[in-house]
């Protein structure tokens, strides 16, 4: 018996030495941090840097691209170290058809750090004042991670402000996203969490390893100068309240309603790796009336970051359909739309072939060559798993004397076929 109750007093004498050392190495993180606090910190976006006085505090931004070209304003996720160097990849590329504006989210990156009551609601308004007041026209806002809701929300409550919306991997929007967040309140809750916490999860090991973790094969090896970034926007004075707020569920509102009741066309962007089970969770939802879904099969969550020039192409794409249908509802449509060619970027290696519209001819096969921006066809791609614009649009009849479209994909260039006539 006596050596039992030795045995168990030398165990409770080991975890209190270990409770111990991992209190010191706590405290060690949390003192290196507020030593290396503030980092040098710049922005390596290309375009112009604005400032803009916000309700709450200064408002870091870019803007990018010719002003007037339809405005496209890009949020970044609200996530510990985000920022709009999140958008690094596909800002230029969407430049070559967009006004885009770039901010840094309060809270976030260069703009202010106030130490204040962080919520969902301060960035729905921040979203509709920076509408209103900086971009001051109608709006495309591009839009990922939980910011997906606070975009979807301003869209459905000023329909004026916002045309159209592009959400990237909106987990958000789902209950199961907005339930686990709430269940670290009560952790973040307790004395001295909050404080050893932030400090460690700012270090550059837990910087890498939350990377590594949203990377696929694709991306190979995490950047050293993605971490170094990423380090110096946590270690900003006040840089913690906001993923604080964020871990406690603060900053997580329910969209699902706004979500399924919007009347603006969207295009939501999937990283099929980003989800267990990408299609049954999709199919589980409804989707508004005008909202398309582009999933995209190796991506993770920040499949713009994956495979950026991929998803500017679906977004071009989307786009042009979307001038297409626009077109053909004016009063005084010729039905005729101009596309502009584009330039090839770093990133976006997949070059849009610009195609001027073809007039319609009667050949001696019997098929008839149709205009495909007069008509804006669409059709299933079976390589882009989803519906795309046609091109070189043909009328033709099958053996069975049913009248057909055939033409290719504008995106991949594979062939499509579809039944019926325009």
């Amino acid at each position: 018996m006596r050596k039992i109750v030795q045995r168990l007093l030398k165990i409770v004498e080991l975890i209190g030495l270990g409770a111990f050392v991992t209190l010191i190495a706590a405290l060690i993180v949390s003192l290196r941090h507020r030593i290396d606090t503030p980092q040098p910190l710049e922005s390596i976006l290309p375009g112009e840097a604005h400032i803009y006085r916000s309700q709450r505090g200064h408002i870091f931004y870019k803007t990018l691209g010719d002003d007037k070209a339809p405005p496209l304003v890009l949020l970044h996720a609200p996530v510990i170290g985000a920022s709009a160097y999140e958008m690094r990849k596909i800002i230029e590329a969407l430049a070559q058809q967009y006004y885009v504006y770039a901010p840094d989210l309060l809270g976030f990156g260069l703009s202010d750090h106030p130490n204040i009551n962080y919520s969902a609601g301060i960035y729905i308004d921040f979203c509709h004042e920076f509408l209103t007041q900086v971009v001051q026209r109608p709006a495309t806002i591009l839009t990922s991670g939980l910011s997906c809701t606070y975009a979807v929300i301003t869209a459905k409550h000023f329909p004026e402000i916002c045309e159209q919306l592009i959400l990237i991997s909106p987990l958000a929007l789902f209950a199961n996203e907005r339930d686990r967040r709430r269940q670290r309140a009560a952790l973040l809750a307790l004395p001295l969490v909050s404080f050893f916490l932030y400090p460690i999860m700012a270090t550059r090991l837990a910087l890498r390893f939350a990377l590594s973790r949203n990377a696929t094969p694709s991306q190979g090896q995490i950047l050293g100068a993605d971490v170094d970034y990423l380090y110096a926007t946590t270690h900003q004075f006040g840089a913690e309240h906001a993923p604080l707020a964020l871990l406690t569920g603060k900053l997580s509102v329910d969209a699902s309603h706004e979500f399924d009741t919007l009347d603006q066309r969207a295009l939501v962007i999937w990283g099929a790796r980003a989800l267990h089970n990408a299609r049954s969770i999709a199919g589980k939802h409804s989707l508004p009336e005008h909202a398309e879904i582009a999933l995209i099969q190796d991506a993770g969550q920040f499949v713009h970051e994956e495979f950026p020039a991929m998803t500017v192409e679906n977004i071009r794409a989307w786009s042009e359909v979307g001038k297409i249908r626009e077109e053909k509802s004016a009063p005084e449509s010729t039905g005729v739309v101009a596309r502009k060619p584009i330039t090839a970027t770093p990133e976006h290696v997949a070059v849009e072939k610009s195609e001027a519209a073809a007039q319609s001819q009667q050949l001696n096969s019997g098929k008839t060559q149709l205009s495909t921006e007069a008509v804006g066809v669409e059709a299933y791609c079976v390589k882009c798993k989803k519906k795309t614009l046609m091109q070189k649009v043909e009328a033709v009849t099958t053996k069975n004397g049913a009248p057909a479209l055939k033409g290719t994909c504008s995106i991949c260039g594979t062939g499509q076929f579809r039944m019926g006539r325009i």
